[in-house]
């Protein structure tokens, strides 16, 4: 099923369009940006940055619980939106995808757009030097849509491989401090 079918497909916002001349009277908020966006799909807001609009902002131009954000230039990471990083402001080199909750799951479409794939795809279908991505080529993308319970299996099970990621990478960086510590002390004897 063509992705259009189940989520509004768009792109960001043109920054310029509503950046503010001074940040005296000027709306501030964070945004969302390429390198605040990890290979694996979530989001650094330690890389967030400031940005000071000149009038208040629709929400149509910022980041939602449910929405996916596509970043337009490879490797074309999907990230999902958590409440943790609602708010944000979505630039025009991402494409936003506002999933209906009765045909998909959110985090079932994220996971699958983040499928290699889907992003071999998209690299072929890029021309030029940039390699970017449009919103109708993330809208044209063909999803194979199983029942809402499998998908709800596939976004659990990614989430346990996830976590479980996180808590090896944690005991790796642990091991190699500790390595570390004791190739130093035994140096000293």
């Amino acid at each position: 099923m063509e992705l259009t079918k189940l989520a509004a497909v768009k792109t960001g916002l043109v920054l310029s369009r509503k950046e503010a001349k001074t940040t005296d009277k000027s709306w501030e908020y964070r945004q969302l940006n390429l390198k605040a966006v990890n290979d694996d799909g979530t989001i650094n807001t330690d890389e967030t940055i400031p940005f000071y609009a000149s009038e208040e902002l629709s929400p149509n131009y910022l980041t939602q619980v449910g929405d996916i954000v596509v970043k337009t230039s490879e490797p074309y990471t999907a990230a999902y939106i958590t409440e943790e990083y609602a708010g944000l402001v979505i630039p025009s080199h991402f494409v936003v995808v506002r999933v209906d909750i009765t045909k998909a799951l959110p985090q079932y479409i994220a996971w699958y757009l983040n499928k290699d794939r889907i992003k071999k795809a998209f690299r072929m279908s890029c021309t030029g030097m940039l390699k970017q991505i449009k919103p109708t080529m993330v809208g044209e993308t063909e999803i194979k849509l199983p029942p809402l319970e499998r998908q709800r299996q596939v976004v659990e099970l990614y989430n346990m491989s996830r976590q479980e990621i996180v808590l090896l990478e944690r005991q790796i960086r642990q091991k190699e401090a500790y390595y570390k510590a004791l190739i130093n002390k035994v140096n000293r004897m």
